[in-house]
């Protein structure tokens, strides 16, 4: 399973910034399509370039890609529902 932690990032890029950030903007600023945004955002991506994680990275200022993206294998992240 790929978690993102892009909504985190992007929360926390706010709040230090003090201004709204929505993905219109963030499109704008990094020069990558809201589509592609999303698709990050929502983890719903097949395939996706290192160019688009390399400049998200860059944006939110993370020097892993762990920091954006991770992978937990299925068994884990069941595991961590159940209270």
């Amino acid at each position: 399973m790929i978690l993102t932690h892009f909504e985190d990032l992007r929360r926390f890029k706010e709040y230090v910034e003090r201004r709204d950030l929505p993905i219109r903007k963030i499109s704008e600023e990094t020069g990558l399509s809201q589509g592609a945004i999303l698709r990050v955002k929502n983890a719903t991506m097949a395939r996706i370039s290192l160019t688009t994680l390399e400049r998200l990275c860059r944006y939110f200022e993370v020097k892993s890609l762990s920091d954006l993206i991770e992978y937990v294998p299925e068994q884990e992240a069941a595991e961590a529902l159940v209270p």
